[in-house]
């Protein structure tokens, strides 16, 4: 914008001294035409016409340099503020406002384009007692690095955000079952396998995961939340530490937009 302004500012100083010209033209003047009128007064008035040229291109310039400077500055600050409120302050991810603005915005195009979606919900086990014994400064450290772990498990395109607590969901567009199932694997083994450590204080926990894929199923994505949760309290059941998984089908044969909804339930155990 300050770019934009600075040049426009700039443009508009070189008329001043054609207007300058103008007014002299319709003065009282000598009967000549108008080329040779400029041409004369130009001449005439070198030094004035030049300063005025120089003078008021730099002052508009700079002037609309500095206009578009404080615009940038006023617009930066706002996609700042639009960022930190789609933001988790603590992990750095997608908050729960950031995932239903996208969630929305995939699930439109999954009906449009009849591609698979799928979503994780995830959640530490036992994460209460990591708190209790080791400090919640502790455990919000456990909470980042565990973000960080999500983030670089997920393919490219897909979405992590922070559901709530210790709570993660995670937007998958364009993955199939077999492909959600990979990930969560992926996310649920790295878990298993690391240590959190923070000065002093070293702990290992464990991460159950509810697994849903739509194929085009006749349902909104709040639904495939609500479903990815049940999924997860299955997987608290059977003893955590290990995916459960839906995989929803259309059962009307005409289509996959059909109404009703086929299950295709699937358990993995932790290792």
């Amino acid at each position: 914008m300050r770019d934009i302004l600075g040049l426009a500012g700039a443009a508009l100083g070189v008329t001043v001294p054609l207007g300058a010209l103008g007014l002299l033209w319709l003065s009282p003047h000598p009967a000549l035409q108008l080329p040779h009128f400029l041409a004369e007064e130009w001449k005439d008035h070198l030094f004035f016409f030049t300063y005025m040229l120089a003078g008021s291109t730099l002052s508009f310039g700079f002037f609309g340099f500095f206009l578009g400077r404080d615009s940038d500055i006023i617009e930066d600050q706002n996609r700042h503020l639009e960022l930190l409120a789609d933001r988790d302050e603590l992990t750095g991810l997608g908050n729960h406002r950031f995932l239903h603005k996208v969630f929305k915005a995939e699930y439109v195009r999954h009906l449009a384009t009849l591609k698979p979606i799928s979503c994780l919900m995830m959640d530490l086990d036992h994460f209460k007692k990591v708190n209790d014994t080791y400090g919640h400064i502790f455990g919000d450290h456990v909470l980042k690095d565990f973000a960080l772990l999500v983030g670089s498990s997920l393919r490219r395109g897909d979405v992590a955000t922070r559901y709530g607590g210790e709570e993660f969901l995670c937007v998958l567009p364009g993955c199939g079952g077999k492909k959600a199932r990979e990930v969560a694997e992926r996310i649920r083994a790295k878990v298993r396998k690391k240590t959190f450590i923070q000065g002093e204080s070293k702990a290992w926990v464990t991460v159950s995961v509810g697994a849903v894929t739509s194929y085009g199923a006749a349902l909104d994505y709040p639904r495939l939340i609500a479903l990815a949760d049940q999924a997860l309290y299955q997987a608290k059941r059977r003893g955590r530490n290990r995916v459960v998984q839906r995989v929803l089908v259309s059962t009307n044969k005409a289509g996959r937009r059909g109404k009703g909804t086929g299950f295709i339930p699937g358990v993995s155990a932790g290792a």
